[in-house]
């Protein structure tokens, strides 16, 4: 175990990347929420409330939908790791080693996941006196919402790693990770909250474990759900969890027999 605690200390000792990211992401942030807030502006004209979102709370969504992105978002690239490491024959030399590789690629994500929500966060508060945000006055909320965020990074890297090993099956499946991006973005409320689409959107979503990347953690951090129902969507996130990682073992274990049964 050590040996994981270590990677996630070199990652979050490459701080200066991750500086030069975010604030790279902080000189284009502004402009997209500009850019939205105009949007929304507009839309909000003629109304006070749309879905029970009002102006505020749908400003406060985006902007914390943008945080929450730039934690979550790099673990995307997980299925071209995963892909590539394959198929160049690289996964030899993690085999080698005395190391479960899902784990230790799961350790070089943890570093910039820290470090995304840590900054962004700061930078939200700061925000306050310019943008209007409605910042959630329950620490118990906000405590809450930061594990469920968590949670939805272990999700996104579960989904991703998983298309990522079906390489060893599959020549290709740069396409399949492109779709499941897509799948996610229109259920996972990263284009609009899901309350917002058609009620069939938002049955198929309960039954499916992408609202629980953003919209969920974002909704539990506005306070739109009370404790026991925040109890109960973290309760769905953990069982979903160990459903992904079931499935990612699984073909994990299979897949490197095959691998190595030809020579890997």
């Amino acid at each position: 175990m050590k040996k994981y605690i270590y990677i996630i200390k070199i990652e979050l000792c490459r701080i200066k990347e991750y500086v030069l990211n975010f604030i790279g992401q902080i000189m284009y942030l502004p402009l997209k929420l500009l850019i939205l807030y105009l949007i929304w502006k507009f839309v909000y004209a003629s109304t006070n409330t749309i879905q029970d979102y009002t102006f505020e709370d749908i400003i406060t969504y985006y902007f914390l939908l943008n945080i929450f992105e730039t934690a979550i978002v790099p673990v995307g690239i997980t299925a071209y790791q995963v892909f590539t490491d394959i198929n160049t024959g690289n996964l030899n030399m993690y085999l080698t080693k005395p190391i479960c590789y899902p784990l230790y690629l799961f350790c070089t994500k943890i570093g910039c996941f820290f470090w995304g929500i840590t900054s962004g966060l700061i930078f939200l508060y700061l925000s306050k006196t310019i943008i209007q945000i409605k910042l959630p006055v329950n620490i118990a909320n906000f405590a809450l919402s930061l594990l469920n965020v968590f949670l939805g990074l272990v999700i996104m890297y579960c989904l991703f790693f998983t298309v990522g090993e079906l390489t060893f099956w599959v020549k290709n499946i740069l396409t399949l990770r492109d779709n499941l991006w897509n799948i996610i973005k229109l259920l996972s409320g990263q284009i609009l909250p899901i309350t917002f689409f058609p009620e069939i959107v938002g049955k198929l979503s309960r039954w499916l474990p992408f609202q629980y990347i953003y919209y969920v953690p974002i909704s539990i951090f506005q306070g739109r759900y009370t404790w026991a129902q925040a109890i109960k969507y973290l309760g769905f996130q953990i069982i979903w969890i160990t459903i992904l990682l079931i499935i990612m073992i699984v073909l994990w274990v299979i897949g490197v027999r095959k691998y190595e049964s030809q020579g890997g």
